[in-house]
């Protein structure tokens, strides 16, 4: 873990990447674009641990991450709406 984000950062792709990097000790460039269960189970504890949020996510929405992409929109939406007093 590289430490906590600034106050008005939002996850992004490079972040995203990173977070999923630590998950087998590898490389960013080595992360694939898809994503599997344990993958995103990972990535779901290291966002709550950095960014001092949890995630309810139901079987449906966790269902739904299968890219990096999809995860790196998850954890913004997280964050915009913890901001905006809303449970995520």
């Amino acid at each position: 873990m590289t430490g906590s984000p600034l106050p008005d950062a939002l996850p992004d792709r490079a972040e995203v990447l990173t977070m999923l990097a630590a998950f087998g000790q590898r490389a960013v460039g080595t992360v694939p674009e898809d994503l599997g269960s344990l993958e995103l189970t990972w990535l779901v504890a290291e966002f709550e641990q950095r960014y001092g949020l949890q995630l309810d996510l139901d079987d449906d929405r966790f269902g739904a991450v299968r890219t990096v992409d999809d995860a790196t929109g998850l954890l913004r939406e997280a964050v915009l709406a913890d901001r905006a007093g809303a449970r995520p």
